[in-house]
C-alpha cells in the first residue's frame, strides 16, 4: 500500500502542479499561442523551420491580428512554452495514472481501480474540455469565453477531490457525515472560486482598483449596463468582480461564525480563507501583478483542499 500510497500523492501533486500553470499561462496571456490541439504530440519545436511553421500557424489567429501584431518570433516563444507545458503536464498526468494502473492492477483495492478508472475518463474529458476553450477564443473575438474557462477550472477541482478522498480512504482517515452548516461553508467557497474564474475570464481585476468601495461606491454604477438584467450577473465584468467581493466576504464571515461557535474544527480553514481574502485585495489594488495573482489564483486551490479536510475528516491534524 505504501507504493499505491505514494502514486496517489504522486497524482495529487501533478493536478495541482497543473491548476498553478494553467492558472500563469492565462496570467501570461499565453492560452491561445497553440492554435492546434495536437493531443498525440509530445515533443515541443526542435528546429528553426518547425518554430516558424508553428509561429506561422498563430499568425493566422485572430489574437495575433489585432493584439499581438508586432510579436517577433522570440516573443511567440515566450507565450508558447507556457501553452505548451500545460499540456504536456496534461499528457504526462495522464500517463501517471495509466501505467501505474496497468502494471499494478492486481495490488490496486477493487474500489480505487473503479475510482482511478473513472479519473483517468475525467482526465481524457478535461483534456476536450480545454481544447473547447481555446476554440472560444480562436475566433473573431480573440477572447476566451469566461464560461468555458470556469467548466475547465471546476472540472480540475472535481479531478483533484476525487484523488484526495482516495487517498484519504487509503489512509484509512475517519470519514464524519456532513451536516449541512458544513455544505453551507462549500458551496459559498465554491461560488467564490467559480466568480473568480469569470473575473479571470472576464480580465474584471482589471476595474475598480479600490477596497473596500469601488471608485468610492458600495455598488458600481455600471451594474445593470446590460440587458436582459439577469445577464448583468455572469456577463458584465463590474457586477462579477462586486458578486466575487460579497462571496469572499460571505464565505470568510461565515467561517468564522463556525469557527466561534463550533470551536476549532474550523480554525485552519478559517485563517487560510482570511489569507485568501489579503491575497484577492492586494492582487486588485495591484493592479493584478503575475506573481500575486498566480498567488491568489494557487491559493484558491489550497483553501478549497483544507475545506475538504475539514467537513470530511474526524480529526483534523494538519
Amino acid at each position: 500500500m505504501t507504493l499505491i500510497t505514494a502514486w496517489l500523492k504522486s497524482l495529487i501533486t501533478a493536478v495541482m502542479l497543473m491548476i498553478i500553470v494553467g492558472g500563469a499561462t492565462r496570467l501570461t496571456h499565453s492560452g491561445l499561442s497553440m492554435a492546434e490541439w495536437k493531443p498525440l504530440t509530445l515533443l515541443p519545436p526542435i528546429t528553426q523551420q518547425m518554430w516558424e511553421k508553428e509561429f506561422n500557424t498563430y499568425q493566422q489567429t485572430p489574437e495575433y491580428k489585432y493584439v499581438n501584431k508586432d510579436i517577433s518570433l522570440n516573443e511567440f516563444k515566450s507565450i508558447y512554452w507556457w501553452e505548451y507545458g500545460h499540456r504536456l503536464l496534461g499528457k504526462l498526468t495522464g500517463l501517471l495514472i495509466l501505467l501505474p494502473l496497468i502494471f499494478l492492477f492486481k495490488d490496486i483495492p477493487a474500489w480505487l481501480r473503479k475510482r482511478l478508472v473513472t479519473i483517468f475518463a475525467l482526465g481524457g474529458t478535461q483534456g476536450i474540455i480545454g481544447w473547447w476553450m481555446v476554440k472560444s477564443g480562436l475566433k473573431a473575438d480573440p477572447t476566451v469565453s469566461h464560461f468555458r474557462l470556469c467548466v475547465h477550472l471546476v472540472m480540475a477541482f472535481i479531478i483533484l477531490s476525487m484523488l484526495l478522498r482516495s487517498l484519504w480512504k487509503l489512509e484509512g482517515k475517519s470519514f464524519k457525515r456532513i451536516q449541512i452548516k458544513d455544505i453551507v461553508l462549500l458551496m459559498l467557497i465554491g461560488l467564490t472560486i467559480i466568480y473568480g474564474a469569470y473575473v479571470a475570464g472576464l480580465k474584471a481585476g482589471l476595474i475598480y482598483n479600490t477596497f473596500p468601495l469601488m471608485e468610492g461606491q458600495l455598488i458600481p454604477a455600471e451594474w445593470n449596463f446590460h440587458h436582459p438584467l439577469w445577464t448583468n450577473f455572469i456577463n458584465n465584468p463590474a457586477t462579477v468582480q462586486w458578486i466575487h467581493r460579497l462571496l469572499a466576504f460571505t464565505a470568510v464571515s461565515y467561517s468564522l461564525i463556525l469557527w466561534i461557535k463550533y470551536g476549532s474544527t474550523y480554525k485552519i480553514s478559517t485563517l487560510f480563507l482570511i489569507i485568501q481574502a489579503v491575497l484577492g485585495i492586494s492582487t486588485l489594488l495591484l493592479h493584478v501583478p503575475l506573481m500575486i495573482a498566480l498567488l491568489h489564483q494557487a491559493w484558491a486551490m489550497i483553501v478549497w483542499l483544507v475545506s475538504l479536510r475539514t467537513i470530511w475528516i474526524k480529526e483534523i491534524d494538519l
